[in-house]
């Protein structure tokens, strides 16, 4: 609300009115309900504190200084309803598009409260389209080389590759949660009559992500990162999910720079090294090290990328690097001799994994 607007309010109300921003947490100590809405009030001793936008953690406020009666604040919060203040929402916005905004406030409001198990309220009117099994996707576009899409077109997009019945949920800036019908692995698995594997359900998955990287890069460019998850029910864990896709993108992108899709059950070693402290993770590279410039040879780094993430076989790594099978062999007696570690041992992988991966982080301290 503008200053113009905030003087004309002050002179109905014959009282001072002023924006403020509070955050959820003292919403609450004031004595507000824990998921407040546009209209909300709170009567304190001499002020009156009403929610006038909710932008994730953060809700934007007008406190009148004043004892306001029940009719007067039922009026304000109608006419700051009717102000149509919601974040990037517009007059001409669809009810889906309405409707999702306020679910992805809502979630975003449960994640920063941490509240993992909470379940979508019957209020939100959403509620009755998230059935059991949907796919969740999490798309962050941060660089768009071209006008960031509208709510309209970027649902129009995603709908054309997934599927008519998918949900688009706006969270944060450049952020949206996408929830799809699990009929869309069966629809990309060409054998429609068998009942898909666990394994063959994540690469399908990984499939599907990267189709959809693809999509929205080639129609908007610029940096864009997805990561998604195992089919879900979305009224009773869409809280943990987000946190999940979120936890997954940021360790995909702090642990393997460039990679663009982001898949949970692929960092789990990565979790486990993120929560190490600083001083511990790097007093071990200290030690482990035998010589600290291992790492920064590029063809080193290549060739135990595609050695590990082939499971440490030799032949499929070769075909992989599109190397002779010999010339594999010759790096990886190379990697034993400098470093006194011999990654074809389980031991030694495992130990030259884990240096790996924290040397990727320390060394972009």
């Amino acid at each position: 609300m503008n200053k113009t607007k905030l003087q004309l309010l002050g002179q109905l109300l014959n009282a001072s009115v002023v924006a403020k921003v509070l955050t959820g947490v003292e919403w609450e100590k004031e004595g507000g309900n824990k998921h407040p809405e546009v209209g909300d009030a709170i009567q304190l001793k001499s002020a009156c504190l009403m929610v006038t936008r909710v932008n994730g953690a953060e809700l934007h406020c007008i406190e009148v200084a004043a004892t306001l009666t029940q009719v007067e604040k039922q009026l304000l919060g109608w006419a700051v309803q009717q102000g149509g203040t919601r974040p990037n929402s517009s007059s001409g916005a669809s009810d889906l598009e309405r409707q999702a905004r306020r679910l992805g406030e809502w979630i975003q409001q449960s994640v920063t409260a941490g509240e993992w198990r909470a379940e979508v309220p019957d209020r939100m009117e959403l509620r009755n389209r998230l059935f059991d099994g949907m796919v969740p996707f999490l798309l962050l576009c941060e660089q768009l080389e071209d006008k960031e899409p509208s709510y309209v077109e970027l649902e129009k997009t995603i709908r054309s590759f997934i599927s008519d019945e998918t949900l688009l949920i706006p969270l944060r800036e450049h952020e949206w949660l996408i929830l799809s019908s699990d009929r869309v692995l069966m629809e990309a698995d060409s054998e429609d009559d068998e009942v898909l594997g666990h394994e063959e359900t994540k690469e399908l998955l990984a499939t599907l992500a990267e189709g959809l990287h693809q999509l929205i890069t080639g129609e908007w460019g610029g940096e864009c990162h997805i990561a998604v998850g195992e089919p879900i029910i979305p009224s009773e864990s869409v809280i943990r999910i987000v946190g999940t896709l979120r936890e997954t993108i940021f360790l995909g992108r702090k642990f393997h720079v460039g990679m663009q899709i982001h898949l949970p059950w692929l960092v789990h070693l990565e979790r486990l090294l993120s929560g190490i402290p600083e001083m511990v993770r790097s007093r071990f590279v200290e030690e482990m090290m035998g010589r600290p410039d291992l790492f920064t040879d590029s063809e080193t780094v290549s060739t135990l990328d595609a050695f590990f993430s082939m499971d440490c076989n030799v032949s499929e790594t070769a075909k992989k690097l599109f190397i002779h099978r010999n010339t594999l062999l010759y790096r990886l007696d190379k990697i034993k001799h400098e470093a006194g570690l011999d990654v074809r041992s389980f031991n030694d992988a495992v130990l030259v994994r884990i240096l790996l991966l924290l040397y990727k982080v320390t060394k972009r301290k």
